[in-house]
């Protein structure tokens, strides 16, 4: 039975608060009551157990925020695998969206889903950041395994298995937001596809419905050196970023995901919006995108957070494979061994993205913050040695831990995995429907 938001208390951990200054106790303790943390500390200030439901002993663990996914596609796990070694739109366009014409439905994306949710609270994801069709089912798988997450209906100007038109998507995004608008741990958000697969009045349309409600406005942005030439309504010479900034779309709580090939204007712009940026390096690696600028973005004030994209285009949801590729890729192609160190990785995964969310309550390990916890083991032999230098264990996170390494995963205060025993979802059942689903023929 998993803990029901009692009073949890975490000991003996090297606590990471991943704040602004990088609060770490390298024998700390974490409490929680209800969905909250309400302290963090040295063990020499740890609160009695006896006042707990329950208490975990982090010996040999380190403690930090749960991971945040700042951009995925959760139903496409069951398209892992189907078409691999190809250039975006071929992908797309040959492979993805027929297969989506073909399998989509309510039913498909809430199964789905809780394959991604189940892979996700294994690898010490507390949050994630989802584009796709059929939300209303997205979110409930969501919601229904304990996870936090940002949900969005994927608005798109042509047909899709969800929605005849994108007025039809909008509809879709309403109802969404009229359900779970104030739940605890669904929060929905608008989303567009892309601008080159939006008109302006689609993209205004739906940004206006975001600043109205206050929420997340989610789209894919400079992804491919091709968009900028088959976005059609860009004027000549302009930028996708630029273009959402000239019709008024590049707001405080935009989100745009890839950012691969954003250029210092743009950059300058999204600062000056307010615009963050999600990186997701595997996927960008393997459909030949290139890599974003991250650096850079982060030089020009742009919050950037981490994220895995979809299954189908990653092949996994392991967010510890992305925070190894944020710190790497920089160095080896600025040839600068200082370029996004390992702490600076380790916060895109967690507080940076929460800031590109727009979500204070998350991505810290602080009193009054939501208690989303991720609990890695460090008692393995890639982690063994241990040296005690303050800047090591961020090195042991962002360059030798592995998403088998996580041991507990906290959501709202509640233990959703606990010893790598998923509580939330029956592991057998969520796995024996993905390979049902594909011998019945699906493949």
């Amino acid at each position: 039975m998993a803990n029901q938001n009692g009073k949890l208390l975490l000991t003996n951990a090297y606590v990471l608060s991943m704040d602004g200054a990088l609060r770490q106790y390298a024998s700390g303790y974490v409490a929680t009551e209800g969905a909250l943390i309400t302290s963090v500390g040295p063990m020499s200030e740890c609160p009695p157990a006896s006042g707990f439901t329950e208490v975990l002993d982090c010996r040999d663990c380190a403690v930090l925020p749960g991971l945040i996914n700042a951009h995925t596609h959760l139903p496409m796990t069951y398209f892992r695998g189907l078409a691999d070694d190809l250039p975006l739109m071929s992908w797309l366009n040959d492979h993805i969206w027929p297969a989506e014409g073909e399998h989509l439905s309510p039913d498909f994306c809430y199964h789905a889903t809780r394959l991604a949710c189940l892979e996700s609270i294994k690898s010490g994801v507390s949050c994630v950041n989802d584009m796709y069709l059929f939300a209303a089912s997205v979110a409930s798988a969501v919601a229904d395994s304990g996870m936090r997450g940002f949900i969005g209906e994927g608005v798109i100007q042509f047909p899709t298995p969800s929605a005849p038109s994108w007025q039809d998507g909008l509809q879709l995004t309403r109802e969404l937001i009229t359900e779970y608008r104030g739940h605890p741990l669904v929060e929905p958000s608008v989303t567009c596809h892309a601008p080159y697969t939006c008109t302006p009045e689609i993209l205004t349309t739906l940004h206006g419905l975001s600043r109205e409600h206050g929420l997340l406005f989610h789209i894919h942005l400079s992804e491919t050196r091709a968009e900028q030439g088959i976005t059609e309504w860009l004027q000549n010479g302009e930028s996708p970023a630029a273009g959402l900034a000239r019709i008024g779309v590049l707001g405080p709580r935009t989100l745009g995901a890839h950012c691969v090939w954003v250029e210092q204007p743009d950059m300058a712009l999204m600062a000056t919006h307010g615009c963050a940026a999600c990186h997701c390096p595997t996927s960008n690696l393997k459909l030949a995108s290139g890599v974003a600028p991250t650096v850079a973005m982060l030089e020009a004030g742009v919050n950037v957070g981490l994220g895995t994209d979809g299954a189908a285009s990653n092949n996994n949801l392991d967010m510890w494979e992305e925070l190894h590729l944020a710190s790497l890729l920089p160095k080896g192609i600025l040839l600068d061994a200082e370029a996004l160190p390992a702490q600076q990785a380790v916060r895109l995964a967690t507080s940076g993205g929460a800031a590109a969310l727009g979500d204070k309550r998350i991505g810290v390990l602080e009193g009054g913050r939501l208690a989303d916890i991720c609990v890695i083991n460090l008692a393995t032999p890639h982690t063994t040695p241990r040296y005690t230098h303050e800047s090591a264990i961020y090195s042991y996170l962002a360059y030798s831990s592995q998403a088998a390494d996580v041991k507990h995963t906290i959501v709202n205060g509640r233990l959703l995995m606990r010893d790598r025993e998923v509580l939330s979802l029956n592991e057998a059942a969520v796995l024996r429907e993905a390979t049902d689903w594909l011998a019945g023929g699906a493949g």
